[in-house]
């Protein structure tokens, strides 16, 4: 199931955000005209995300302003007042996720996305088990399915998926991009598990993005207050210095610098819809061709004497494709062979052809490397067995291979070792993955 954003909600401010911090609020009075008259009272729901564990201190700063009854011209002096507010949280663990990203061998566009999750709860002394309700992936260039088949039920009807304490629970989705007349933010809903209704739950779909925007806005804000930070003391540097002739490594600083931010202006200008810093679209930019953001909902089963609790994790911008960067293998490897191969040994060894597929994962780098076929006991191959080359972005490259083998048997023909050359360093990669065929004697 794929949900399509507005446009005007896609730019909105989330949880009535003013400023780009994402920690500054309007509190939504409901009272008319948003004034809180004497002996007026208002319940506001507030929803916390933490981390770590432990108690923890829950810090509110509110500013209110005296209301003008006659609506006069203001005062000169300012009418604002502030409130402190602190609260102590306990917080336990409950649940802990990770997730990896695999290129699929059966197609080079697809990935398969693994989500891992282990029941950790620790805040009562029995009914522990935590429900699944909701897998989702916010992104505006791909979307998500789940695979089948991982999910058992005696009946028809969706049940609901309990982790039992401690123990961990797999699930594999298959990611795949849209088409480029289609680049607009969803959210692919690749799994419910049917734990809640979705039109009644605690956590809907409009709100279930909120906190990775939230957290996406503070992080840049932070960035951007930190990259000023440096640069005034950079000034301040230069400026105590003036007069100086400036060392190659300060130039080359100024260079870079300028570079990025040409780069950065380029690519906002092509995002010209303006939005707010804790929206969706700054979550999921135009520009951003390259992650997704994975979202869990979860929830406890309830008692009369306990209140169901319902919780969320999520992992903000996983790399499907790296745009320049990629700390693993930038380069994707598959192979085309027969599976079995039947032949008359008598009247000499098998000839059997293998195609090698290499792909360049990143969309906006050159990759160098040297390709090599280590050799194996049991059979040979005939062709290009070791060279150099470069793969540009998205650039993939078919080596066709003969394999020579002297009798019949079961073999292994992935023997690849590639070699990337990473600025001054090689790195070699060697693949775990498994080329086999079965060769049998007529």
């Amino acid at each position: 199931v794929s949900h399509d954003a507005g446009g005007d909600r896609e730019v909105m401010a989330t949880s009535q955000c003013i400023g780009p911090s994402g920690t500054l609020m309007k509190v939504p009075l409901k009272s008319d005209g948003d004034v809180l008259r004497p002996g007026d009272s208002t319940d506001i729901p507030i929803r916390i995300r933490t981390s770590g564990g432990g108690r923890q201190e829950f810090y509110m700063l509110f500013r209110y302003e005296l209301h003008d009854e006659d609506g006069q011209s203001p005062p000169t002096t300012p009418r604002f007042r502030w409130l402190r507010k602190m609260l102590n949280v306990p917080v336990y663990p409950s649940l802990t996720m990770t997730a990896s990203l695999q290129p699929s061998t059966w197609n080079k566009d697809e990935h398969i996305l693994s989500i891992e999750m282990t029941n950790y709860r620790s805040d009562r002394q029995s009914q522990l088990d935590i429900n699944m309700d909701k897998v989702c992936i916010a992104s505006r260039y791909y979307k998500a399915k789940a695979l089948e088949s991982q999910v058992v039920s005696d009946s028809d009807e969706r049940q609901p998926v309990q982790i039992g304490w401690q123990e961990r629970m797999t699930m594999h989705y298959l990611i795949f991009p849209v088409e480029a007349s289609e680049a607009k933010y969803r959210l692919s809903q690749c799994c419910y598990f049917g734990g809640d209704n979705p039109d009644t739950a605690a956590t809907s779909d409009d709100s279930l993005t909120d906190f990775v925007c939230l957290e996406n806005a503070h992080e840049r804000f932070k960035s951007a207050i930190k990259a000023h930070t440096e640069e005034m003391a950079r000034i301040a540097a230069e400026q105590e210095n003036e007069g100086q002739p400036r060392h190659v490594s300060q130039i080359r600083r100024a260079k870079s610098a300028l570079k990025n931010t040409e780069s950065e202006n380029i690519e906002d200008a092509a995002d010209n819809l303006p939005h707010h810093p804790t929206s969706i679209a700054s979550l999921c930019p135009k520009k951003a061709t390259e992650g997704i953001n994975l979202i869990c909902a979860w929830s406890t089963n309830g008692s009369a004497n306990d209140e169901r609790v319902h919780g969320q994790h999520h992992l903000r911008q996983l790399a499907v494709r790296p745009r320049r960067k990629s700390k693993g293998c930038p380069l994707m490897v598959t192979a085309r062979h027969k599976s079995h191969v039947s032949h008359n040994f008598a009247i000499g060894p098998l000839h059997a052809e293998i195609e090698v597929t290499i792909s360049n994962r990143l969309v906006e780098a050159d990759v160098t490397f040297e390709f090599a076929v280590e050799r194996q006991p049991g059979f040979e191959f005939i062709g290009a067995e070791s060279f150099k080359w470069t793969l540009g972005g998205g650039e993939e490259l078919v080596v066709p291979l003969t394999v020579d083998i002297p009798r019949s048997g079961v073999y292994n023909l992935q023997s690849l070792r590639l070699t990337v050359q990473r600025e001054d360093v090689e790195v070699p990669y060697y693949f775990p993955w498994q080329w086999l065929v079965k060769v049998s004697d007529l």
